[in-house]
Formats: C-alpha cells, structure tokens, sequence
C-alpha cells in the first residue's frame, strides 16, 4: 500500500541520504520524493511517498527515520485530510484534429494547460492527484507522447 510521510529536516549535508538509506536496509520502495525549504530558514521540507505492506511496518519506519540525524518532525499523512498534488509536463505531436487534445483536457480531473504548440508538438502542464494524472497519460497514449516529466507528490496538511 502506498503511505505519503511528510518528514521536516534541518538543512545539513547528508541528511537526505540518510533518510533514503533508512528505506532501503528495509527494503522499501520510494515512489515519489519531494523536497522543498520550509518558511522556516535552514529547514526543509520532504514529502515521500512509499510502499509499505503492512501497518506495523509504518510505525517501525516512522521509529527510524525519527532517530536519523537533523529529522525533526515525521508523520504519516497518508489518512489525514490533506491536499496533494503532483504536476506533469508531456510533450505529445499535435494531432491532426484539435478537437482531440482539448476532448482529453475537458475530460481530465488534473488542472491541465496547453504550455504552447510549436513545430508539430503541443506541450501540456497538468496538476491534481496521481490517479488523475495517471488517467490523463492513459488518454493521452492514443497520441504520440514524445516526453514526460513527473514531479513527486506535494502535500499540505
């Protein structure tokens, strides 16, 4: 299952390798990882997402990352209300009818918008949760998707 963990860190050299280590000695999967300054000078802010079995392996993991150095703060937030978004960026030749790309935009759930159209190519910035950009790449693969680009997930409590 996957599980979001919003950690907060001091900024220091090799702190995020640290974190990342904590994750593989327990053999678990990163999916996304965002890091980001915090308001608060000299902190940073990371946002992981991660697969994870079992429920008593989320709270072990939470133990170990919180006895890392320069970690201040680790929750999992995966159950709590918040508000998380990724963004994308595709790069898709543009079909020969119009009408096609905008039907898939309309449709999606993701904020997504036409970045411009140049030489043949149409590049597209979409925003929202990872199912709806999963959907959109789905539509869109009846297109001729030439590049993508995924950011991790960032979340707000």
């Amino acid at each position: 299952m996957r599980r979001t963990f919003k950690t907060q860190v001091l900024d220091k050299s090799g702190t995020l390798n640290r974190l990342t280590s904590t994750f593989l000695r327990r053999q678990f999967n990163i999916v996304t990882l965002s890091v980001t300054p915090s308001t608060t000078p000299g902190i940073s802010d990371l946002t992981f997402v991660a697969e994870l079995d079992e429920a008593d392996q989320v709270q072990s993991l939470i133990r170990h990352l919180e006895k890392q150095v320069n970690v201040l703060t680790v929750q999992d937030i995966t159950d709590t209300s918040t508000y998380s978004v990724e963004l994308l960026l595709v790069k898709v030749a543009t079909p020969s009818e119009d009408e096609t790309l905008h039907e898939f935009i309309q449709q999606s759930d993701a904020l997504v918008s036409v970045l411009k159209e140049e030489d043949g190519f149409t590049y597209l910035q979409a925003a929202g949760s990872e199912t709806a950009l999963n959907q959109l790449l789905e539509q869109l693969s009846s297109l001729e998707i030439k590049q993508v680009s995924r950011t991790g997930t960032a979340a707000l409590l």
